[in-house]
C-alpha cells in the first residue's frame, strides 16, 4: 500500500509507476528484448502479435489495467468494457491459434477459404478474423513507423 499512489488512482492520475511494475513482472526481459530486435529488422509476424496479446494477459485482470492508465488515457479506457477487450484477446488468440504456421508467418496467404477454415477452427465468423488481421496489418503499420524513426521510444516500451 503507497498513499501516493492511492492518491493519485483517485485523483483520476493513474498509477503508472504500478503499471511498470505489472508491465516488468509479466514480461520476460530476454523476450522483450528479442521481440524489440525483431521489430526493428521490420519482422513482425501473426506469432509476435499473439505473444504481445498473451503477455498483456498476463499483467492481470483488464479492469486493473485500465484503471491504471493515467489522465486522458485512463479516461478513454473507461469506456472500454474489461469483459469485452478480455473476451476479445481470447477470440484473437483462437484465431491466431487456428492459422497454420505458414500463415502466421505470411498472411497474406489467406485467401477466402482458409479465412472460412480459420473461422470454423476458432468458432469464430469470417468478420472475426478479417477484423483481427486489421488490426494486426495496424500493428505491422505501427511497427514500420517505429523502425523509420530509429526505435525511439522501444526501450522503455520493451524492456
Amino acid at each position: 500500500y503507497d498513499p501516493r499512489r492511492l492518491a493519485s488512482r483517485i485523483l483520476g492520475m493513474g498509477d503508472v509507476i504500478g503499471l511498470i511494475e505489472k508491465a516488468e513482472s509479466a514480461y520476460d526481459e530476454q523476450t522483450a528484448r528479442d521481440q524489440a530486435q525483431k521489430m526493428m529488422k521490420g519482422d513482425f509476424s501473426l506469432e509476435d502479435f499473439a505473444q504481445q496479446l498473451r503477455q498483456i494477459r498476463k499483467m492481470g485482470p483488464f479492469q486493473q489495467i485500465l484503471e491504471m492508465l493515467p489522465g486522458g488515457m485512463g479516461q478513454a479506457a473507461r469506456n472500454i468494457d474489461p469483459k469485452e477487450a478480455e473476451k476479445s484477446l481470447k477470440l484473437t488468440e483462437a484465431v491466431i491459434s487456428s492459422m497454420t504456421l505458414a500463415e502466421r508467418r505470411n498472411p497474406d496467404i489467406l485467401n477466402a477459404s482458409r479465412r472460412r477454415r480459420i473461422a470454423r477452427g476458432s468458432g469464430t465468423e469470417v468478420q472475426d478474423v478479417n477484423r483481427i488481421l486489421k488490426q494486426f496489418r495496424d500493428a505491422q503499420r505501427m511497427v514500420k513507423t517505429l523502425q523509420k524513426t530509429g526505435g525511439r521510444g522501444m526501450p522503455r516500451l520493451f524492456g
